[in-house]
């Protein structure tokens, strides 16, 4: 609920900027100005790049005892309070035989976010610049070494954030209900508190959340250029991606990055398709209860477009060697063990996995087939989900296989 909040939030006061949405509260003590955070790019051209805040500031893996300290300017933001309601309602009527059928249905979704009055904190950037100046990174840091070893990885430092300065909440509010006259009976799916009385069901979910002062609601970063010898310096424009240098050769895919497409998106996906085949190929040869089960448990998480992010973070996390952390689903307990049921199935087929190398070139699995899979996920909208969800049905599956 938080990282839908703070997606709106950030697509309505800069849909085409440099802000990224905090998805955790949690995470906003990883984010404070000149925290280091883990860019990495993507793996495939329907994706976005993730970014992963960590426990370390700039200060933490520099060489030297003096400390990088620019000044950090604070100035009034803007005051943000937002409501979305959906209200849907629908019936039909029918004869069966000699009675009539009469089914009538309602929902309502409303996300109230008031976050109040609202700061920015902006690093001094010239003030950084030559605090910079012939500093070098410490590349015997545990942290420097785990992303070094991955080829698409890249550092950035928190440049500005945006906080909270008082208790704000966010609310959620689902209302569900149907009733069905005659003698015949329906069945509503995704019941939290469910009361029946003469045909009636009715659904009601409330969720209310305080966020404390101080917290992070969005953020924007500068990447680095780090070269092999330890120096490094701030990405100033907008359009420079950073990299790492390993061996005098820049090791991030800055070809993906910047290199304008000449073909149709539907000439690029069939390209990609053909070759990720023997790649998804792998989930075929698991056994039928396997693949069932896996199809159920991502069935579930398709209801919430934030428990197929936590998912693919946690397979991130997995394929680098990095405990898996579902806590942003510890309010939605059905998905949360949704997701805990996929990564044992997928542990009992692969056993320990060794942390991916920066040029290591990933053997097709059925851990990586899943993570191409939740990947896409990932970037469809909810609403996108939803449909799919909907033809997961057995009998449109087995349509569309006949098709």
């Amino acid at each position: 609920m938080f990282a839908k909040a703070t997606k709106k939030f950030v697509d309505e006061i800069d849909p085409d900027g440099s802000l990224i949405p905090v998805f955790r509260v949690n995470e906003s003590d990883n984010l404070k100005v000149l925290s280091l955070v883990i860019k990495q790019n993507p793996s495939w051209f329907w994706q976005q790049p993730k970014y992963i805040p960590t426990d370390f500031t700039l200060n933490d893996v520099v060489l030297g005892d003096t400390p990088i300290s620019p000044d950090i300017v604070e100035a009034s933001f803007l005051n943000y309070k937002h409501t979305r309601e959906n209200n849907v309602s629908g019936g039909a009527q029918t004869e069966v035989g000699p009675g009539n059928l009469n089914i009538e249905g309602k929902g309502l979704f409303k996300l109230a976010s008031s976050f109040g009055s609202l700061k920015k904190q902006e690093v001094d950037v010239q003030k950084l610049l030559n605090d910079c100046k012939d500093r070098c990174l410490d590349f015997q840091h545990c942290l420097l070494r785990q992303v070094m070893r991955r080829r698409r990885d890249v550092f950035a430092l928190v440049k500005e954030r945006i906080i909270t300065t008082q208790t704000c909440t966010v609310t959620e509010e689902v209302q569900e209900g149907g009733s069905c006259s005659a003698f015949l009976g329906f069945n509503v799916p995704k019941k939290i508190q469910v009361s029946v009385k003469n045909g009636a069901v009715q659904y009601d979910s409330n969720l209310h959340v305080e966020i404390p002062a101080q917290t992070a609601l969005a953020y924007s970063l500068m990447e680095l250029n780090v070269r092999n010898t330890g120096q490094f310096e701030p990405c100033l424009m907008p359009d420079t991606y950073g990299y790492v240098e390993v061996d005098g050769l820049l090791q991030t895919n800055l070809t993906l990055l910047n290199s304008t497409p000449t073909k149709s998106p539907f000439q690029l996906l069939q390209e990609e398709l053909d070759k990720l085949q023997v790649e998804l190929k792998v989930l075929s040869g698991l056994p039928a209860n396997t693949r069932l089960c896996l199809f159920q448990q991502i069935t579930l998480l398709m209801k919430d477009k934030t428990a197929i992010t936590s998912l693919g973070r946690a397979l991130r996390n997995w394929l680098c060697g990095i405990k898996s952390d579902l806590s942003s689903l510890d309010q939605i307990p059905s998905l949360k063990e949704a997701a805990e049921t996929t990564l044992e199935l997928l542990s009992e087929n692969e056993g320990d996995h060794a942390p991916v190398e920066r040029d290591q070139e990933l053997e097709p699995s059925a851990l990586t087939a899943t993570h191409v899979l939740i990947s896409a996920l990932e970037e469809m909208s909810q609403s996108a989900l939803t449909v799919l969800e909907s033809c997961c049905q057995p009998l449109t599956i087995q349509a569309l296989h006949l098709l």
